[in-house]
């Protein structure tokens, strides 16, 4: 148990290129360790406390290390949404007022209706900046990213489309000055401009109130289907340039 918590302890430094300061690293994780989950009275238990899991219901297991192709990733079971905020508020590359993001996602099957699943980058209170959605569409997912009139309303805009059972990846340029975000898929163009779902209540940059507090996480939600993670990454250089 001790060397899981220093392997997680280790997750914002593991594998850093020039201005990252977190990556999700699970190569030292067993296949089915489990990062977070409930016992039978509902009460949640995790393997850090800067991650979360909701709905709480008992006897369930809101993420855990699997493998597939060749890789340890992550996978968020179907119904339960998993958060986390790893990375020190310490780091000066934490603070910057453009902040990118890369993740890596694989859909296993084509099931569900509506948005079946999202990665939303959130600060306290729930206020979203980048609100990614994942929405099935005849044979293919379509890549979502909402542009909305900045007080919480979502007005989804397509970015692309997926095959499910295969890797994509969702490149996110964080900019709090303007509270507006850059999406792209795959590696394609970017779509700019997209306005912060709360970008008229958003503060300050990660960090709203002091040093101190760990006021900024990343939330996936797995509604519909089961949804697995293979790379989560922050910078305030951009990834792999």
């Amino acid at each position: 148990m001790k060397n899981l918590y220093m392997t997680l302890a280790m997750c914002a430094a593991a594998g850093a290129m020039a201005g990252e300061f977190y990556r999700l690293d699970l190569n030292n994780m067993e296949p089915g360790t489990v990062l977070v989950k409930t016992d039978s009275s509902g009460k949640m238990s995790s393997l850090r406390p800067t991650w979360g899991m909701w709905p709480r219901t008992p006897d369930s297991v809101g993420a855990k290390v699997v493998e597939r192709d060749g890789r340890k990733v992550l996978e968020i079971e179907k119904g339960f949404q998993v958060n986390a905020a790893e990375w020190s508020a310490k780091e000066n590359d934490a603070q910057q007022s453009v902040v990118y993001c890369r993740a890596s996602f694989l859909i296993p099957e084509l099931a569900g209706k509506g948005i079946v699943g999202s990665l939303r980058l959130q600060q306290v209170n729930n206020r979203t900046a980048a609100f990614i959605g994942f929405e099935p569409k005849g044979d293919r997912f379509d890549v979502l990213v909402s542009n909305g009139d900045g007080n919480g309303k979502v007005e989804w805009q397509k970015v692309g489309r997926v095959e499910p059972g295969k890797w994509f990846t969702v490149d996110i340029r964080l900019d709090f000055n303007s509270r507006t975000c850059d999406v792209a898929l795959n590696g394609g163009g970017w779509q700019t401009g997209k306005r912060f779902r709360h970008a008229s209540s958003w503060v300050g940059t990660m960090w709203a109130q002091d040093l101190g507090s760990r006021d900024y996480r990343y939330d996936i939600e797995a509604g519909g289907v089961t949804l697995l993670v293979r790379d989560i990454v922050f910078s305030s250089d951009p990834i792999g340039e």
